[in-house]
């Protein structure tokens, strides 16, 4: 499961996470280290493998992609209620990084496969997708196409479209907008509110499986203009995740067999 501690806000919120058999655990991310408050199963057989937080309505949907048929699990962190699933077909081949956008209210799904889409699903109307986004992708790290997806300023969403880059849409039409070719075959896209900027994780060097690529790099792109900006690059396999701390602006990349770096901002 991927996530971090910070809203994109950067505030602290209640740390979940899978436990790679279907429950998604609860602690409290102002005290690292305390018990765990609680555990709720999704009903999965595997891992929790991606999860999106509704902090108006106070829901988390999670996905549970590894399972027959995969699926999505809509919950109530007030009480740890399961308010309803929704299932994908059994040849689905996973599901990728979702987000949850103020600005609309609504959860995103990225599928991926032979009809790589957007799923957005309404709080309000669980638990079936109220429209899907259509996205042209091609390649991608592990093929993926259809990968990483935030919610930025303005009404837009930023995506990662396999080896094409950065796609931005219009989080209630679906509209395309801007390409960004400089950050493609990336897993992971982060918004931050304080730079108000994109972040994405991404191979830079020899093959696009994780594991074995010579070298990664997390591309900046400017939110406002969503233009290209910089990279930061990393030696290393394994470069497919990025979280932002708003309060300070560190960024955190984990690297294959290397730990996570710290990357602090130039003064």
């Amino acid at each position: 499961m991927r996530g971090a501690k910070w809203s994109r806000h950067g505030r602290p919120r209640p740390r979940v996470a899978g436990d790679g058999v279907g429950n998604i655990i609860e602690a409290s991310a102002s005290q690292p280290g305390t018990a765990i408050i609680r555990r709720i199963s999704t009903g999965g057989k595997f891992r929790v493998d991606e999860l999106a937080y509704d902090s108006t309505d106070k829901i988390l949907m999670t996905s549970n992609d590894g399972d027959s048929p995969p699926f999505l699990t809509f919950i109530s962190v007030t009480d740890g209620s399961v308010l309803g699933h929704y299932l994908y077909p059994k040849e689905q081949d996973g599901m990728e990084q979702p987000v949850w956008d103020r600005d609309t209210g609504w959860f995103y799904q990225n599928v991926p496969g032979k009809k790589n889409r957007i799923d957005v699903f309404d709080p309000h109307k669980l638990p079936n997708p109220i429209m899907s986004f259509p996205v042209e992708c091609k390649g991608g790290v592990l093929d993926l196409t259809l990968s990483g997806l935030a919610a930025g300023p303005n009404g837009r969403l930023m995506t990662a479209c396999g080896s094409v880059g950065g796609v931005s849409l219009d989080a209630r039409t679906g509209r395309i907008g801007k390409t960004i070719s400089q950050v493609g075959d990336t897993d992971e896209v982060w918004y931050d509110l304080a730079t108000n900027s994109y972040y994405f994780a991404h191979t830079a060097e020899g093959a696009t499986e994780l594991a074995t690529a010579a070298a990664g790099a997390v591309g900046v792109v400017n939110a406002a203009t969503e233009e290209f900006v910089t990279e930061i690059p990393f030696k290393g396999g394994g470069v497919h995740s990025v979280a932002v701390n708003a309060m300070n602006k560190h960024i955190f990349v984990p690297v294959y067999g290397k730990g996570i770096f710290v990357v602090a901002p130039s003064k």
